[in-house]
């Protein structure tokens, strides 16, 4: 397992953040495409959330932006890039997330339908981080305090989804699970069966994903390395840490990628609302939004950039940014 993925050259068109919403998606899927076949651009990179629109039901089109990209990997290969965002992650642990009265995953989960494995396979394989030889890292929430250090990053790196899972698994096979969806039910002012109806779509006590909420659950409670994962993916940078750290922080991550590969001088980011479509983050970081965190939602941008060739700083990287909308760019 490598959550660290390193691309040595090609052109690389970055995109973030999209959250449901098909026509910006297929838009910037088809600009790829274009700069692809006029041979500018030779990767396509989605930073992360492309699941969860804050829209009503019927205009949430997550499904069909997954669905799309698989495909689109069939026929791009290693020319498709996918991160995992924070938005994606609770899929693979039966968890929910919320802003507000706004709850995440549950229209998602009800949605997959027969294609949750070949779903819940995709997301489990993708990386965290990306590192190039040009000095440009992407990683979906920006710099974490715990990927500061060598040894964080590693495990980091060698973080496995599937081995935090099967810990729970070992730990339910020795307990009383009614007991345990009782305690859960108690604690949520809710019964185990409706936490099971309203997060996963699963009413049957028979249903092999029925004691997932309550393996999420015991997850994010008792895993230390899923933390380090949860505060990689859902870290709000200067607005977490404080301007001046995380300025320090930023640095030491570069630092730390930058250990046994190349100096990575900057990093691009999404994540976090900007006005317009970029913005200038510590001197070292790009923040980029392509749509649902542009203010407003058309002045979305996406990034254009050479994995092969070294970059001084992130101000380097601003000639490639581009708007979708602009069609002189």
């Amino acid at each position: 397992m490598n959550r660290i993925l390193d691309l040595e050259a090609g052109q690389v068109m970055v995109v973030t953040d999209l959250h449901g919403d098909y026509a910006a998606y297929s838009r910037y899927r088809d600009r790829f495409m274009a700069l692809r076949a006029a041979g500018q651009a030779e990767v396509f990179l989605l930073a992360g959330d492309y699941l969860h629109s804050a829209t009503p039901q019927e205009t949430d089109r997550s499904l069909e932006i997954v669905l799309d990209l698989l495909r689109l990997r069939e026929t791009l290969g290693p020319g498709l890039v996918v991160l995992l965002g924070n938005h994606e992650l609770p899929h693979l642990y039966g968890i929910t997330i919320s802003k507000g009265s706004l709850v995440y995953g549950p229209r998602f989960e009800k949605a997959m339908g027969s294609h949750r494995a070949s779903i819940l396979e995709f997301f489990d394989d993708l990386p965290f981080y990306l590192r190039t030889r040009a000095g440009v890292a992407i990683a979906h929430a920006g710099a974490c305090e715990p990927a500061t250090m060598g040894s964080g990053l590693q495990r980091l790196r060698a973080y496995s989804h599937r081995a935090e899972l099967d810990k729970v698994d070992a730990f339910l096979a020795d307990q009383d699970r009614a007991s345990l969806r009782a305690g859960l039910g108690k604690l949520s002012d809710q019964v185990y069966a409706t936490l099971a109806a309203e997060n996963l779509g699963v009413t049957d006590p028979a249903d092999p994903r029925y004691d997932d909420v309550l393996r999420g659950v015991l997850v994010t409670s008792l895993s230390s390395p899923f933390q380090m994962v949860w505060e990689a993916l859902f870290n709000k940078n200067e607005d977490e840490y404080g301007e001046l750290k995380y300025a320090w922080i930023l640095k030491a991550f570069l630092n730390s990628l930058s250990e046994g590969y190349g100096n990575q001088r900057a990093l691009v980011s999404g994540h976090i609302s900007v006005v317009g479509g970029h913005q200038i983050v510590a001197h070292r970081q790009l923040r980029l939004a392509s749509w649902a965190h542009a203010n407003p939602v058309q002045a979305g941008e996406y990034l254009l950039f050479d994995a092969g060739k070294p970059i001084q700083g992130v101000e380097d990287l601003l000639a490639g940014v581009h708007s979708l909308w602009d069609k002189t760019n």
